[in-house]
Protein backbone atom coordinates (compact mmCIF):
# COMPACT_ATOMS: atom_id res chain seq x y z
CA UNK A 1 0.00 0.00 0.00
CA UNK A 2 1.27 3.48 -0.92
CA UNK A 3 0.16 6.78 0.64
CA UNK A 4 0.61 10.30 -0.70
CA UNK A 5 -0.76 13.80 -0.10
CA UNK A 6 -1.30 16.98 -2.11
CA UNK A 7 -3.20 20.26 -1.77
CA UNK A 8 -6.44 20.86 -3.66
CA UNK A 9 -7.86 24.36 -4.13
CA UNK A 10 -11.53 24.18 -3.11
CA UNK A 11 -13.54 27.42 -3.06
CA UNK A 12 -10.35 29.48 -2.60
CA UNK A 13 -9.21 27.29 0.30
CA UNK A 14 -6.20 24.95 0.33
CA UNK A 15 -7.58 21.55 1.34
CA UNK A 16 -5.27 18.55 1.99
CA UNK A 17 -5.99 15.45 -0.08
CA UNK A 18 -4.87 12.18 1.49
CA UNK A 19 -4.49 9.42 -1.10
CA UNK A 20 -4.11 5.73 -0.35
CA UNK A 21 -3.15 3.49 -3.26
CA UNK A 22 -3.94 -0.23 -3.21
CA UNK A 23 -4.97 -3.15 -5.41
CA UNK A 24 -8.50 -2.10 -6.39
CA UNK A 25 -10.45 -1.21 -9.51
CA UNK A 26 -12.26 2.01 -8.63
CA UNK A 27 -11.52 5.38 -7.03
CA UNK A 28 -13.40 6.26 -3.83
CA UNK A 29 -13.73 9.73 -2.32
CA UNK A 30 -14.60 10.89 1.21
CA UNK A 31 -14.49 14.22 3.00
CA UNK A 32 -13.55 14.72 6.64
CA UNK A 33 -12.86 17.76 8.78
CA UNK A 34 -9.14 17.57 8.00
CA UNK A 35 -9.48 17.15 4.23
CA UNK A 36 -10.44 14.85 1.39
CA UNK A 37 -9.60 11.16 1.59
CA UNK A 38 -9.14 9.16 -1.59
CA UNK A 39 -8.65 5.44 -2.11
CA UNK A 40 -7.33 4.68 -5.60
CA UNK A 41 -5.78 1.91 -7.71
CA UNK A 42 -2.01 1.87 -8.14
CA UNK A 43 -0.76 4.09 -11.01
CA UNK A 44 -3.75 6.45 -10.77
CA UNK A 45 -2.49 9.92 -11.71
CA UNK A 46 -3.09 13.05 -9.67
CA UNK A 47 -4.89 14.66 -12.61
CA UNK A 48 -7.48 11.88 -12.60
CA UNK A 49 -7.99 12.23 -8.85
CA UNK A 50 -8.42 16.01 -9.19
CA UNK A 51 -10.93 15.46 -11.99
CA UNK A 52 -13.00 13.34 -9.60
CA UNK A 53 -12.72 15.96 -6.87
CA UNK A 54 -14.02 18.61 -9.27
CA UNK A 55 -17.05 16.38 -9.84
CA UNK A 56 -17.73 15.14 -6.32
CA UNK A 57 -16.27 17.71 -3.87
CA UNK A 58 -19.48 19.70 -3.38
CA UNK A 59 -21.54 16.56 -2.74
CA UNK A 60 -18.96 15.20 -0.29
CA UNK A 61 -18.89 18.43 1.70
CA UNK A 62 -22.71 18.65 1.79
CA UNK A 63 -22.84 15.02 2.95
CA UNK A 64 -20.37 15.81 5.74
CA UNK A 65 -22.36 18.86 6.87
CA UNK A 66 -25.64 16.95 6.73
CA UNK A 67 -24.24 14.19 8.89
CA UNK A 68 -23.04 16.87 11.32
CA UNK A 69 -26.64 18.05 11.74
CA UNK A 70 -27.64 14.72 13.28
CA UNK A 71 -25.23 14.86 16.21
CA UNK A 72 -23.27 17.36 18.24
CA UNK A 73 -19.85 17.04 19.79
CA UNK A 74 -20.78 20.14 21.79
CA UNK A 75 -23.61 18.26 23.46
CA UNK A 76 -21.88 14.89 23.03
CA UNK A 77 -24.68 12.81 21.53
CA UNK A 78 -25.83 11.05 18.39
CA UNK A 79 -29.28 9.77 17.47
CA UNK A 80 -29.27 6.00 17.03
CA UNK A 81 -32.54 4.19 16.27
CA UNK A 82 -34.44 7.15 17.69
CA UNK A 83 -32.53 7.42 20.96
CA UNK A 84 -29.85 9.90 22.03
CA UNK A 85 -26.60 8.07 22.74
CA UNK A 86 -23.54 9.66 24.34
CA UNK A 87 -20.57 9.82 21.97
CA UNK A 88 -18.26 9.54 24.96
CA UNK A 89 -19.86 6.22 25.95
CA UNK A 90 -19.13 4.97 22.42
CA UNK A 91 -15.49 6.16 22.53
CA UNK A 92 -16.12 8.30 19.44
CA UNK A 93 -13.98 11.41 19.15
CA UNK A 94 -13.89 12.26 15.43
CA UNK A 95 -15.96 12.22 12.26
CA UNK A 96 -14.36 9.14 10.74
CA UNK A 97 -15.06 7.00 13.81
CA UNK A 98 -18.64 8.25 13.88
CA UNK A 99 -19.23 7.57 10.19
CA UNK A 100 -17.88 4.02 10.47
CA UNK A 101 -20.02 3.41 13.57
CA UNK A 102 -23.19 4.64 11.84
CA UNK A 103 -22.41 2.69 8.65
CA UNK A 104 -21.93 -0.55 10.58
CA UNK A 105 -25.12 -0.12 12.60
CA UNK A 106 -27.14 0.89 9.54
CA UNK A 107 -25.99 -2.18 7.63
CA UNK A 108 -26.96 -4.52 10.48
CA UNK A 109 -30.25 -2.91 11.59
CA UNK A 110 -31.71 -2.11 8.17
CA UNK A 111 -30.77 -5.49 6.71
CA UNK A 112 -32.52 -7.20 9.63
CA UNK A 113 -35.69 -5.20 8.93
CA UNK A 114 -35.50 -6.05 5.22
CA UNK A 115 -35.22 -9.79 5.93
CA UNK A 116 -38.04 -9.64 8.48
CA UNK A 117 -40.42 -7.91 6.08
CA UNK A 118 -39.44 -10.00 3.07
CA UNK A 119 -40.69 -13.01 5.01
CA UNK A 120 -43.88 -11.26 6.16
CA UNK A 121 -44.65 -10.01 2.62
CA UNK A 122 -43.88 -13.34 0.97
CA UNK A 123 -40.89 -12.19 -1.09
CA UNK A 124 -38.94 -15.34 -1.92
CA UNK A 125 -35.78 -13.89 -3.48
CA UNK A 126 -33.85 -11.86 -0.88
CA UNK A 127 -32.75 -8.41 -1.96
CA UNK A 128 -29.18 -7.17 -1.80
CA UNK A 129 -29.03 -4.30 0.68
CA UNK A 130 -26.78 -1.24 0.33
CA UNK A 131 -26.29 1.77 2.59
CA UNK A 132 -25.48 4.93 0.64
CA UNK A 133 -24.48 8.19 2.33
CA UNK A 134 -25.31 10.18 -0.82
CA UNK A 135 -28.64 8.54 -1.65
CA UNK A 136 -31.04 11.35 -2.69
CA UNK A 137 -34.08 9.53 -1.31
CA UNK A 138 -34.33 7.64 1.95
CA UNK A 139 -34.71 4.43 -0.04
CA UNK A 140 -34.78 3.05 -3.58
CA UNK A 141 -35.45 -0.28 -5.30
CA UNK A 142 -33.47 -1.36 -8.36
CA UNK A 143 -35.34 -3.99 -10.36
CA UNK A 144 -32.33 -4.52 -12.64
CA UNK A 145 -29.93 -5.48 -9.83
CA UNK A 146 -32.56 -6.63 -7.29
CA UNK A 147 -31.01 -4.23 -4.78
CA UNK A 148 -32.49 -2.00 -2.09
CA UNK A 149 -30.48 1.13 -1.29
CA UNK A 150 -31.03 3.17 1.86
CA UNK A 151 -29.65 6.49 3.05
CA UNK A 152 -27.37 6.20 6.07
CA UNK A 153 -29.35 8.94 7.84
CA UNK A 154 -32.15 6.44 8.44
CA UNK A 155 -30.13 4.91 11.30
CA UNK A 156 -30.94 8.03 13.36
CA UNK A 157 -34.68 7.17 13.36
CA UNK A 158 -36.69 4.63 15.33
CA UNK A 159 -37.02 1.09 13.97
CA UNK A 160 -40.71 1.73 13.31
CA UNK A 161 -39.91 4.72 11.08
CA UNK A 162 -37.13 2.83 9.28
CA UNK A 163 -39.51 -0.08 8.76
CA UNK A 164 -42.00 2.19 6.98
CA UNK A 165 -39.29 2.96 4.40
CA UNK A 166 -38.36 -0.72 4.11
CA UNK A 167 -41.99 -1.72 3.49
CA UNK A 168 -42.33 1.03 0.88
CA UNK A 169 -39.32 -0.24 -1.08
CA UNK A 170 -40.33 -3.90 -0.77
CA UNK A 171 -43.81 -3.02 -2.05
CA UNK A 172 -42.12 -2.18 -5.36
CA UNK A 173 -41.49 -5.91 -5.73
CA UNK A 174 -45.20 -6.15 -6.56
CA UNK A 175 -45.95 -2.73 -8.05
CA UNK A 176 -43.34 -0.49 -9.68
CA UNK A 177 -45.46 2.68 -9.79
CA UNK A 178 -46.88 4.68 -6.90
CA UNK A 179 -50.50 3.97 -7.73
CA UNK A 180 -53.49 2.86 -5.68
CA UNK A 181 -52.49 -0.81 -5.75
CA UNK A 182 -49.00 0.10 -4.55
CA UNK A 183 -50.23 2.01 -1.53
CA UNK A 184 -52.78 -0.72 -0.73
CA UNK A 185 -49.79 -3.02 -0.30
CA UNK A 186 -47.87 -0.47 1.79
CA UNK A 187 -50.78 0.14 4.17
CA UNK A 188 -51.50 -3.56 4.43
CA UNK A 189 -48.08 -4.16 5.97
CA UNK A 190 -47.61 -0.74 7.57
CA UNK A 191 -51.03 0.66 8.64
CA UNK A 192 -49.56 3.81 10.23
CA UNK A 193 -47.32 4.54 7.21
CA UNK A 194 -48.60 8.11 6.74
CA UNK A 195 -47.92 9.07 10.36
CA UNK A 196 -44.43 7.56 10.31
CA UNK A 197 -43.55 9.29 7.04
CA UNK A 198 -44.59 12.64 8.51
CA UNK A 199 -42.15 12.09 11.37
CA UNK A 200 -39.40 11.16 8.93
CA UNK A 201 -39.91 14.26 6.79
CA UNK A 202 -40.02 16.53 9.87
CA UNK A 203 -36.87 14.99 11.33
CA UNK A 204 -38.67 13.56 14.39
CA UNK A 205 -36.48 10.61 15.36
CA UNK A 206 -38.88 8.72 17.64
Amino acid sequence: MKISEFIYKYKNNDIPVHVRYSRQRNIYYRYRKDGFYVSAPYLTGQKMIVKGLEKFADKLVVQFEKMNSNYSFEYDFVYLLGEQISLKSLNIENMQDLYEFLQKNAEISIKELVRKNEEIMGISEPYKVKIKPTERQFGSNSKRTHTLSFQIDLIHYSKEIIESVVVHELAHDFERNHGKNFYNIVYKYCPNYKELQKKLKKGIHQ
